[in-house]
């Protein structure tokens, strides 16, 4: 859990949604202004360092600064993307080592509302810090075996559906579908998982979308599209 209370929990998830299409400029330009000295070049390029998690290093920022729920969504964004928290004589920085930078596709401001109970959305919020740490093609091969109308792409085939962003996919499923628990979103006969929401979320904020295939031949399903 990255907070104990599930509604700033709920929070962070909102704008980790709201805020998942900006460019990594735009997270480290307002980061900047609040909470300066957790970046350093310099530092950062130093020999004494040590990886420490998202969560871990969440805890050591708010001991320092006053930061809010947007800065802590912000800050997860960056090491979804692969920034990295370090931890160098007992100081904390939040360094860009291979991170990505995702090319932002514009897609409608669709902003999913993720459940109406703040366990669910903590739930959900854990599935994004689960997975940050995996590769995106791990992820996306997992969400394909886990959502069944997720297809593999298959080599030579040309596709020509219309393009729509991970947002709007479950903007789609919420108005099919409903939360029947914490732990069990159920849209047909089709059970979904915070985890594969939160897996989904990740892929998103590094720049991922999906194409839709066109009705008279598969119906309602979708490729996974690497941004």
């Amino acid at each position: 859990m990255v907070l104990r209370e599930n509604d700033a929990n709920a929070l962070i998830l909102r704008n980790f949604i709201d805020f998942s299409n900006k460019t990594n400029q735009f997270f480290l330009t307002n980061l900047m202004r609040s909470i300066p000295d957790i970046f350093d070049d310099y530092e950062c390029t130093g020999e004494a360092k040590s990886k420490i998690s998202v969560v871990e290093g969440l805890k050591l920022v708010k001991r320092k600064y006053k930061i809010n729920n947007i800065d802590i969504a912000y800050i997860i964004i960056l090491v979804v993307r692969g920034y990295k928290f370090r931890n160098i004589t007992e100081r904390v920085f939040l360094c860009e080592e291979e991170a990505i930078f995702p090319s932002i596709e514009h897609f409608p401001p669709i902003k999913p509302k993720m459940a109406h109970d703040f366990e669910t959305k903590t739930a959900v919020l854990e599935g994004i810090i689960e997975g940050l740490e995996n590769e995106s093609e791990d992820i996306a091969q997992n969400i394909i075996e886990s959502v069944p109308e997720m297809l593999e792409k298959a080599y030579g085939v040309r596709y020509t559906g219309r393009f729509l962003s991970i947002n709007e996919w479950i903007d789609f499923k919420e108005e099919e579908g409903e939360w029947v628990s914490e732990d069990n979103f159920r849209v047909g006969n089709q059970s979904l998982t915070p985890i594969v929401f939160g897996n989904l979320l990740v892929l998103q904020a590094r720049g991922w979308y999906l194409q839709e295939i066109p009705e008279k031949f598969k119906g309602n399903d979708y490729l996974l599209i690497k941004g």
